[in-house]
This record gives structure tokens, C-alpha cells and sequence, in this order.
């Protein structure tokens, strides 16, 4: 596979009341990235891992369980659609989630992301958006963010945790079609939205060669990752690709999960519901405490007071069977 790598701006200030003029959804204040400290970086595009990069540890999960044929990475889970057809092209995806309540993270800096994309799995072109969730200064920090590659992440707001954001990505119709980002945060459309985007018919070829609905482990510039936030449980639902199920005859569908350099399931998605369209992805440990990926602490120049984090792409290790215990 093509190597890409992701960027995403994350505002350094880790408060998220007192910073002026914000929307409100369901009487919840939701503020602007432009309230916030600008970060001096953002997102780039990700790629393989090396496996001495691997996450560390977190808790003791000795009992979970996968689905069948989910293959391993050091840095997704979730669920991953290619076309059965040669000819196949996405060109819309959608899903919801709710924003993970990351406070009983115990250290500072950890970090997860929930995002849904088109493209760069098997090309350096992807479009994306989603939300990133950070400990920062003791407290969460949750921004909305989408990307076009090779360009760099644009931060839209911060939302509260439990938020429910409902996400899409699609092409228009026409001779000159364009790419329409949209969310609803708790059901409502805030009044923070991104333009839409204008992209080139290889470009267009590039992106609609796969669909992702990922919860993701952050890194920083240098490639570190960060420690791993206690994100819990994060319900997917609604996922779609070309207004269909995610498991529709149409799609090759692969799951994804994060695990150790030493084999503890770090992140495990969970086998598709019944409708073909809502999974979770779960940190399988009762622990409150967030474990720093092995070998992989930040240091100087990694910390995030830049805020910088990068997307990677999954390096895909092992294929595991139905109910395989780790």
C-alpha cells in the first residue's frame, strides 16, 4: 500500500469556558477553534508503522474477543470498506458517534480520535473529519476537524463530551461537481460549517477507492504516539458508503483493531449490529489509568504545546479468527 499521513490542528488552551463568542446546541456552549490558542502545527498524512513503535499496555484484556478475519494495527480500529468492483467508486460516507468522556485519564497529553474518510488506504489522496479528544492541563479538550490532503487540517469548533456528532462527506451531481462536508452536533446544525470543497476528477478517482470509520491513536509530529486516552466505549452508528450499509454486497469489508507491540487489544471494534451499519469500538480494561505507548513518550519536541498530532495509517500485521482470546 501507498503510504499517506494525516494532520490535525488541535488548539493548545485546555479550557473550554471563558473564551468569548460561542453557539449553543441544546442550550450546550459550543466555541469556536478561532477562540482558542492557535496551535503552531497540524495533521499530516499518516503512514505504516514501524513495529518498534508499538503501544504499550493498557490493562489487562486477556478476554476479548474479535470479529472474524479482523486484522491487527498499531494505530486504528474500526471498520474498513473497498469496492468489490474494479470499477467501484465511493463518493459519499457517513456515520455518528458520541464524543467520548476522556476525564478519567490520568495523564496529561494522552490523546484519541474518532473520525469517518474517504480515501488513503490505497492512495495518498483522502478526505476526512471527525474529532480529536485530548488531556490538556488536566482537562479535555474536544475539537471538530476535517482534511483534504495534502493540505492541512482545519479545526471547526470544540464540543462538549457526549456530544452525538453526525457526520457526512459527498460529491454533488453535475458538470462540475463539489464535495460537501456537513455535521449536526446533538442533532442540530451549529452554525459553525465548512465550505465546500472543490477537487479534481484524479483526485475525486483517488479518495473513492475506500471508506473508513476509525477511532484512532494519535502521534506527534516525530511520529511518537501519544499515551492512549481512556476512551471507553464508542457506540458507531448510521455508517454508510454510497448511501448504503457498510456491509452492503457492494463493499469488502475489513475490521480493524489496535493492539500492543506485546498483543493486548488496545482498542476492539466489535462484530457489525444486525442493520449492517453501527459497531463500537471499545478500550477493553477497567483501568482508570492511561497507559504511554512503549518506547513511544513524548519528549522534547513532541510535546503538544505545538499540539501537533499525525494519522496513520494501520499496518496491517496478523489476521485473527472468530472468538481468538488475547
Amino acid at each position: 500500500m501507498m503510504k499517506t499521513r494525516l494532520k490535525l490542528k488541535i488548539a493548545s488552551s485546555a479550557v473550554l469556558v471563558g473564551l468569548g463568542v460561542c453557539s449553543l446546541v441544546n442550550s450546550v456552549p459550543l466555541h469556536t477553534s478561532s477562540n482558542l490558542k492557535s496551535s503552531t502545527d497540524v495533521l499530516g498524512r499518516y503512514h505504516w508503522r514501524r513495529p518498534s513503535q508499538s503501544s504499550g499496555t493498557q490493562g489487562n484484556n486477556t478476554n476479548v474477543n474479535l470479529p472474524t478475519g479482523t486484522q491487527e494495527s498499531e494505530n486504528w480500529a474500526g471498520y474498513i470498506d473497498t469496492p468489490t468492483s474494479t470499477n467501484g467508486q465511493y463518493t459519499s460516507i457517513s456515520g455518528s458517534w458520541t464524543v467520548p468522556d476522556i476525564s478519567a485519564s490520568q495523564q496529561n497529553d494522552a490523546a484519541a480520535a474518532q473520525w469517518i474518510g474517504l480515501g488513503g488506504v490505497s492512495s495518498t489522496d483522502l478526505l476526512q473529519m471527525g474529532t480529536v479528544e485530548q488531556i490538556q492541563n488536566g482537562q479535555p479538550v474536544i475539537e471538530v476537524f476535517w482534511e483534504q490532503l495534502p493540505s492541512s487540517a482545519q479545526n471547526v469548533m470544540t464540543v462538549p463530551a457526549g456530544s452525538t456528532i453526525s457526520a457526512m462527506i459527498a460529491e454533488t451531481t453535475g458538470e462540475n461537481p463539489i464535495w460537501n462536508l456537513t455535521f449536526t452536533v446533538n442533532g442540530q446544525t451549529p452554525s459553525q460549517t465548512i465550505s465546500p470543497v472543490t477537487i479534481d476528477t484524479s483526485y475525486a478517482n483517488g479518495i473513492g477507492t475506500s471508506a473508513e470509520w476509525i477511532s484512532e491513536d494519535p502521534s506527534t509530529q516525530n511520529d511518537r504516539l501519544y499515551p492512549l486516552a481512556n476512551m471507553g466505549t464508542v457506540s458507531y452508528q448510521s455508517a454508510t458508503v454510497n448511501g448504503e450499509p457498510l456491509n452492503y454486497t457492494t463493499n469488502q469489508v475489513q475490521s480493524e483493531a489496535m493492539l500492543s507491540s506485546n498483543g493486548n487489544v488496545l482498542i476492539a471494534p466489535s462484530a457489525l449490529g444486525t442493520d449492517g451499519e453501527s459497531f463500537t469500538t471499545s478500550a477493553p480494561t477497567t483501568s482508570t489509568t492511561t497507559t504511554t505507548p512503549t518506547g513511544t513518550t513524548p519528549t522534547s519536541g513532541d510535546e503538544p504545546n505545538g499540539n501537533t498530532f499525525h494519522h496513520r495509517g494501520y499496518r496491517q500485521q496478523n489476521v485473527f479468527w472468530t472468538n481468538r482470546g488475547w
